[in-house]
């Protein structure tokens, strides 16, 4: 996939901070696809913990940025722009959709931006979740940077790894 033409590309296709998990699911694409809908809270214990840490410990589990783009089967890419590194992440106003997040150049933000990619292989699928952050200004870069440090491998890196596992799971108890 590297190289290739993708929905994320579209939408952040600079970044200064990124990070890239991928995994082979014994499964065809459309089962994998369909899985994703599907995946038990259970399954993901950790993305759980913590994001009921970053929320303060509010009960209420988030589904996780908004939908910017999907191509069904495909790509589906969320994001959002915010002022993550703060203890309570301010959220930039911007209407919903692609357009506004890419148009976005407020001083001062970071727009963020997640892709989950399937491809056929001969083992079944290859899933690729990519993240890509873009702060607006070098200030915003500044205070970003410590933040992405901390959650690369920890939070994110294991909420990332937690969902490929979790997919992987479901999908190929779904193929049976």
């Amino acid at each position: 996939m590297a190289g290739s033409a993708t929905l994320l590309n579209d939408l952040l296709p600079e970044y200064a901070f990124h990070s890239r998990y991928t995994r082979i699911i014994a499964a065809d694409p459309p089962t994998v696809w369909a899985s994703l809908d599907e995946i038990p809270r259970r399954r993901l214990p950790v993305t759980g913990l913590l994001m009921g840490v970053r929320t303060l410990g509010s009960k209420r589990l988030r589904s996780g940025p908004p939908m910017l783009a999907t191509v069904d089967g495909v790509e589906q890419v969320r994001g959002a722009v915010a002022k993550f590194w703060r203890l309570k992440p301010e959220l930039a106003k911007i209407p919903p959709g692609p357009g506004a997040f890419v148009s976005f150049d407020e001083p001062g933000w970071a727009k963020a931006a997640m892709s989950l990619r399937l491809a056929a292989t001969e083992a079944g699928t290859e899933v690729v979740v990519e993240t890509r952050v873009q702060p607006t200004s070098p200030d915003a870069g500044r205070r970003f940077a410590p933040y992405w440090r901390l959650i690369k491998f920890g939070g994110a890196g294991l909420i990332r790894l937690e969902l490929l596992g979790a997919l992987a799971w479901t999908a190929e108890r779904r193929r049976r």
